[in-house]
């Protein structure tokens, strides 16, 4: 495989995603999601112990949380049958490195063993760009927490999972977001009202960018 090139550097954001290996579905089942889902918590941390591992390999099934500092900050996620978007802030050295390592084999692991299947699950290396510009933090927010609706992929009938409703505080179930940082981009944006209204805008110019064609009523909140 190939050299990254990029350097991650702590408290700067980062785009970081990835797809099944030959876009084939990494989420199955809800209880495949949900597991991907906890680990992004369960993972989090500075704790590399062998008691640590040990205990995350026995207990398959339950989140096992280690010591330490965060890795990283999760700033918006979304989960989609073939791939996910995470939105990142690095915390500790090497920290998004470690985590998506410790993500992508844990989860590989599980997806395996509970599918019947051996080999990669992911294609290749995660890949990450850098977020640089004034307005790159809410833009990017947007285009994480809609993709879901860039793919026109309906909820209703596929598996998504997607921190918009961590914004807009609608979220029924676990919360895994960094509760300063999605304040921070709705502040900037003035408001949740207007933040509503920004992602749609940023939406609707992605896709024209891409030559995607969205209906704006997908966009009504």
């Amino acid at each position: 495989m190939g050299i990254r090139k990029i350097d991650f550097v702590n408290d700067e954001y980062y785009h970081v995603f990835n797809r099944g290996v030959d876009k084939r579905t990494i989420f199955t089942t809800k209880d495949e999601m949900y597991f991907f889902f906890n680990r992004l918590s369960a993972l989090n941390n500075t704790d590399s112990s062998k008691k640590t591992s040990n205990k995350r390999n026995y207990k398959k099934d339950s989140a096992v949380f280690g010591d330490g500092d965060k890795l990283v900050k999760i700033v918006a996620y979304c989960l989609l049958p073939n791939h996910f978007h995470l939105l990142l802030k690095q915390q500790s050295e090497n920290g998004i490195s470690i985590f998506m390592q410790r993500l992508g084999t844990s989860y590989t692991k599980f997806f395996n063993d509970h599918n019947d299947r051996t080999g990669s699950l992911f294609q290749g290396k995660f890949k990450a760009s850098h977020l640089s510009g004034e307005f790159a933090l809410p833009t990017l927010s947007a285009y994480v927490n809609l993709n879901y609706k860039h793919h026109k992929i309906d909820p209703r009938e596929n598996l998504v999972k997607t921190s918009l409703f961590e914004y807009f505080n609608e979220e029924l179930g676990v919360s895994i977001c960094d509760k300063d940082e999605v304040s921070n981009i709705i502040k900037e944006a003035d408001g949740l009202d207007n933040y509503k209204k920004y992602i749609k805008q940023a939406s609707m110019a992605f896709a024209n960018n891409k030559n995607i064609i969205l209906d704006e009523n997908l966009f009504e909140f």
